[in-house]
């Protein structure tokens, strides 16, 4: 390989902000990468052509992880690799939970090498961060069931110019009623996969009250015992909201569903006839269901979005006998 062909281009942005106003040129003299430096106004003209990012973070003044999110809205999947020279623990895992490449702490100069190599190997072999990941994975997942679905139209077309008993009619329908539900299930998971990017205070009982109106679930069975406000991603709430309602409408259809709050989140309790203590572990587990109609996912999706979101979902007993599940804060 070439000299030339070895160069790379680092976009360096917050280092006079930050006070590391001599990490641009130490990094260049120091390694073979082309160094541009870039204030935040600038910053997304120089990325066009760049490799990788070098953050200076030092907040208020020079925000990094906001920087990271700005530049990931805005499409790039280029490494993004945050350095300060003090800073806590707490900062660090901020920053890493937001999904950036690499946090370098305790800068000095003499690091110069250490950092021009981790670019360098960020480069040749990127691992992607969650943010890109789950952006790839809902573009595919997105194209794979549109795809599927034009072939499950002609099945169901032509299953009506047959004729065949009902019976067989009746199983075919339910099996491709039963692959589109998957695949609407798929698709669902994938939009809400990879590092939540923001959260906004939510109005718990108007969430709840929402969800439950739009499920055309009838205003009696439903009691909100809660005033609190969370900490989330609106989206999120909803879909886990949602998916809880339609386990409790599901498994017993005279159900009452209450909404409370609970230590460290809140808890969504119904009087059905309940989960088997053995199995409170296994209802998150994906496929499993023990309604006649339903796809056992509902609850694995659920799962998978509290995850993201950082937040744990627990099965119990309710007072009234029935299924309870806490969702709590990690």
């Amino acid at each position: 390989m070439s000299e030339r062909a070895a160069e790379r281009t680092v976009v360096v942005t917050g280092a006079e902000s930050g006070g590391i106003g001599g990490l641009p040129t130490g990094l260049a003299e120091r390694s073979r990468l082309t160094v541009v430096t870039a204030g935040a106004d600038g910053l997304e003209a120089e990325l066009n052509d760049a490799d990788a990012l070098v953050v200076v973070d030092d907040p208020p003044g020079a925000d990094g992880v906001e920087t990271f999110r700005r530049v990931r809205r805005n499409d790039w999947t280029l490494p993004v690799v945050l350095v300060s020279e003090d800073v806590d623990g707490d900062r660090v895992q901020t920053a890493l939970s937001a999904g950036v490449t690499e946090y370098l702490t305790g800068w000095s100069a003499d690091r110069v090498e250490e950092l021009a190599a981790r670019i360098e190997a960020h480069v040749r072999t990127p691992a992607l961060d969650g943010i890109v990941q789950a952006e790839r994975w809902k573009t595919i997942v997105g194209a794979l069931a549109h795809d599927a679905k034009n072939p499950l139209n002609v099945v169901t077309g032509r299953l009506e110019l047959l004729d065949v008993e009902d019976t067989h009619t009746d199983a075919i329908d339910r099996s491709v009623g039963r692959v589109q539900s998957l695949l609407s299930e798929l698709s669902t998971v994938a939009s809400v996969a990879g590092p939540i990017e923001g959260t906004e205070p939510v109005d718990l009982a108007e969430m709840a009250e929402r969800v439950w109106r739009d499920s055309g679930g009838s205003a009696e069975r439903l009691r909100v015992e809660t005033t609190a406000t969370v900490q989330a991603d609106p989206d999120c709430l909803r879909l886990i909201l949602e998916r809880l309602f339609e386990n409790a409408v599901v498994h017993g259809d005279d159900a009452t569903v209450t909404v409370g709050d609970a230590e460290s989140g809140f808890y969504v309790a119904d009087d059905g006839p309940g989960i088997p203590a053995e199995d409170r572990q296994r209802v998150f587990e994906q496929g499993y269901g023990t309604a006649r109609d339903g796809e056992g996912y509902g609850l694995f999706v659920a799962e998978s979005i509290a995850t993201s979101h950082g937040w744990d979902i627990v099965a119990g007993e309710s007072e009234a006998g029935g299924a309870r599940f806490e969702v709590r804060a990690r």
